[in-house]
């Protein structure tokens, strides 16, 4: 006889326990689980919580931002930070090739500067290094206008030629060509040498929010040329940000030092950064607590986050504004790994949705830090439902009722794979994943681990079936075009960024709609109609709505608000530290 629900979530969050686990599923962005339904994050006293403290000060550019509310000091120059991260970049560093997750954002933010960024007001962007961004009357064509006086790290100037040179070459790349599909050309202004002109082939209304990602970053175009013939060159890159590249170790670590000769003054503060990429996250905790190791990480595992609550040294501070969401990635199209996958059939998918007990992993392994997610679109985010209809309790009899219709129809046995990282906690959310799908009636489960510099690249060629995942961050709808439009479902084995391989008119409707339209109203309506369709047919099994946090010595400063060149704010950020503005006491 089966254990009943109660006794299995019982038995789940004392095996937990005693593993003493501490980080959440992660890899290029990974990770499975849920919160306990309609709990919110208890975060204690003294915590920073950056998603809800809004300065909404009107800063001069050329004037320090305010300081973190913990401190009355002004920011000062000078010092060292060394920041511990979940993983190293695939591909690095040549911004049309990295193989991007929040890591390499964070790693790559400080040599690079992006042409716009995100904000919370609308339209969900400003321009950054880009001067103005400005569209015709039918959003068929963008005229990109550079910054005047900035001058990359090896000295070459930036202007309309090094836009252009950046973006075909993004649309040209192997990766990030995908993201720009909708772009016909891109060429310098005839009237104005520090302006691009990109024409799209159908109205694109968002197409700046591509330019404050992976996509707007600006790389010297000396260095690019140079590096097309030097391999060696390619991880060693130059930009116009806050710093300047000095050394990268894969594996091991990246260090820059400051630009002295930085466009936006008074930054940056420190004098030095250095990344080094810790996969496990206890690990990385636990060079946090080794005075002198590490001064800051960042986390999003929910017993760490909970240990630091109204620790006054490190400080904790929270992000988790419009964040990313926590699931099992499916590969759903007819054939994954080169053979028949019995994921493309909706009542397997549903089967492992109901059989999954997300509340009772997250009970323990997140500590009740995390939001239960029943759908990609955190509370936050354009599209985002109370109840999308997805399964948010486990329901172990339907579950095994849908596997036994699908298995009358598909005689045999059946076969699954599940990939998570080298990770400890990783594994044994696996093996609980495993445990249960096996329960529900899929004969047999394999578990594949990958190590976690690979992750994203199984995940590209789709050489998976399922996967611990994370993703789906974003200030619009037209954020994850890439993940889910039929475009971008590429045949297995190829490079693409649809990794289930979703094919799926409904979803390719709202998405184009989307894209071509500024009516708050119809991008509502699009988003609450993917996040629909995607419970209904369980394309991902949802877990949780990330809750990032930066924990760091209190000697180090973070501002709540990124401060604009124009004096406005950002609002409050995501997981991504903007390092130009963090400053030691």
């Amino acid at each position: 006889m089966s254990e009943g629900p109660k006794r299995r979530a019982a038995t789940v969050a004392a095996t937990l326990a005693a593993a003493g686990l501490l980080a959440a599923a992660c890899g290029g962005g990974g990770g499975g689980g849920a919160a306990t339904p309609g709990a919110s994050t208890s975060i204690g006293a003294g915590t920073t919580r950056l998603t809800t403290a809004t300065s909404g000060a009107q800063v001069p550019a050329t004037t320090a931002p305010a300081s973190t509310p913990a401190t009355t000091e002004m920011p000062r120059r000078g010092g060292k930070l060394v920041f511990a991260l979940e993983s190293d970049t695939g591909s690095p560093w040549r911004p049309f090739e990295m193989l991007c997750a929040s890591s390499c954002y964070q790693v790559a933010s400080a040599v690079y500067d992006t042409l716009t960024v995100n904000v919370r007001q609308a339209p969900g962007w400003k321009p950054y290094l880009a001067r103005r961004v400005v569209p015709n009357a039918t959003f068929t064509s963008w005229t990109v206008t550079a910054r005047p006086g900035v001058k990359f790290h090896d000295g070459t100037p930036f202007d309309g030629a090094a836009i252009a040179d950046n973006l075909n070459r993004a649309k040209g790349g192997f990766l990030t060509g995908t993201s720009l599909a909708d772009v016909a050309s891109i060429a310098v202004s005839p009237t104005d040498p520090m302006a691009v002109v990109v024409v799209t082939k159908r109205p694109w209304a968002t197409f700046p929010i591509y330019l404050s990602s992976q996509l707007g970053m600006m790389a010297s175009p000396t260095w690019l040329k140079a590096s097309d013939g030097d391999q060696a060159l390619r991880s060693k890159p130059v930009g116009t940000g806050p710093f300047i590249f000095e050394s990268y170790a894969p594996n091991g670590s990246f260090k820059a030092k400051r630009n002295p000769n930085y466009w936006y003054r008074p930054y940056p503060y420190l004098d030095e950064v250095e990344f080094r990429p810790i996969a496990d996250g206890s690990q990385r905790a636990d060079a946090l607590k080794s005075s002198g190791v590490v001064d800051m990480i960042h986390t999003t595992n929910g017993q760490t986050i909970k240990s630091y609550e109204g620790s006054s040294n490190p400080v904790l501070e929270i992000r988790d504004y419009k964040g990313s969401t926590v699931y099992a990635l499916l590969h759903v199209s007819p054939s994954a790994t080169g053979r028949p996958s019995p994921l493309a059939d909706q009542r397997v998918r549903c089967a492992l949705a109901n059989a999954v007990d997300t509340p009772a992993l997250v009970k323990t392994l997140q500590a009740g830090v995390n939001r239960l997610a029943d759908g990609p679109f955190s509370p936050e985010q354009v599209g985002y439902l109370a109840d999308t209809g997805y399964p948010q309790h486990q329901d172990m009899a339907k579950a095994q009722a849908l596997i036994a219709a699908y298995k009358r129809d598909h005689p045999g046995p059946l076969v699954l794979s599940l990939a998570t990282t080298n990770d400890e906690t990783n594994l044994t959310v696996a093996q609980f994943q495993k445990q249960w799908y096996e329960e529900a009636g899929v004969d047999r489960v394999s578990i594949d681990q990958i190590d976690q510099a690979a992750f994203i690249l199984a995940a590209l060629k789709g050489d998976f079936q399922t996967f611990q995942w994370r993703n789906h961050s974003g200030v619009d709808l037209d954020s994850q075009y890439i993940w889910w439009h039929s475009s971008t479902a590429v045949p297995d084995g190829q490079l693409g960024l649809n990794y289930g391989r979703i094919r799926d008119p409904v979803i390719d409707k709202a998405l184009d709609d989307n894209r071509s339209t500024t009516d708050p109203t119809r991008k509502k309506l699009d988003a609450e109609t993917i996040n629909r369709r995607f419970a209904e047919q369980c394309y991902d099994l949802w877990g949780w709505w990330t809750t990032w946090a930066i924990v760091h010595d209190a000697a180090f400063h973070i501002p709540a608000d990124d401060t604009l060149p124009d004096g406005s704010t950002t609002g409050p950020t995501n997981e991504i530290v903007n390092i130009r503005e963090v400053w030691k006491s």
